[in-house]
């Protein structure tokens, strides 16, 4: 049966606060490109703080063993694209 009366007392309760969103993942597209240059430009940078550190520390064969190196690599890369 339904009960018409205003026997029971009503209870109210205080309104429920929403707990505040996490902060979103998603960065602006600006911020991102900048922080992209960022981390490009530091890892320059460190290459070439620790090429003239090896410079000091091993004198000229420091100097060009990377380009040596770098040639290999460049000879590889080559020849897998002429490869297709």
């Amino acid at each position: 049966m339904n009960d018409m009366t205003f026997d029971h007392a009503q209870q109210q309760t205080a309104p429920t606060v929403a707990a505040p969103a996490a902060p979103s993942p998603v960065t602006p597209s600006g911020a991102r490109d900048q922080a992209n240059a960022t981390k490009a430009l530091l890892a320059i940078l460190l290459y070439v703080l620790l090429w003239g550190l090896a410079v000091a520390i091993w004198g000229l064969p420091a100097l060009f063993l990377p380009a040596v190196a770098k040639t290999a690599i460049m000879f590889v890369i080559l020849v897998s694209i002429t490869r297709g």
